[in-house]
């Protein structure tokens, strides 16, 4: 093992308080923008995928009930950020695309979220802040791989 088990568990710790915090933090905040953090975290998916998604699809990635996900999205599609349609391959399926209006408007959200990290990061290089968003993704895509995994058990 080329990392000790001490320091392994400070890692998982301190992830999970970052985690914590932000997630805390995210949601008192998101209520501003009548959106839950499932909502912002189907919009996010749907950016994210630049491509139309089936409702099952988006439930799955991220891991709430299909009939939850189908009422987000009727909710989004009546204030214009995503088109509902019929999937090509089987017109009873559902799919879900995201809007530029939807877009934009997940801009906001995220922008408006967090408005105090933009002066955090100003003492970063440009160097340390695209080696901490690689990590960051780095990290993003093992858990993927840990919750596609679950899934599966």
């Amino acid at each position: 093992m080329k990392h000790s088990p001490e320091n392994i568990i400070k890692f998982a710790t301190r992830l999970a308080i970052t985690s914590d915090l932000y997630r805390g933090i995210i949601e008192k905040r998101l209520t501003a923008h009548d959106l839950t953090p499932a909502q912002l975290a189907a919009l996010t998916h749907l950016a994210r995928r630049a491509m139309p998604l089936r409702v099952s699809d988006i439930a799955r990635a991220i891991d709430v009930g299909q009939p939850a996900v189908t009422k987000m999205l009727i909710k989004f599609e009546r204030a214009g950020w995503v088109t509902l349609s019929g999937s090509k391959q089987d017109g009873r399926v559902k799919e879900a695309s995201l809007t530029r209006d939807g877009g934009m408007h997940l801009q906001k959200v995220h922008r408006s979220l967090m408005p105090e990290l933009p002066s955090f990061l100003d003492n970063w290089s440009e160097e340390q802040l695209h080696h901490m968003t690689d990590e960051l993704k780095s990290l993003s895509n093992f858990l993927e791989t840990v919750q596609k995994l679950d899934v599966k058990a």
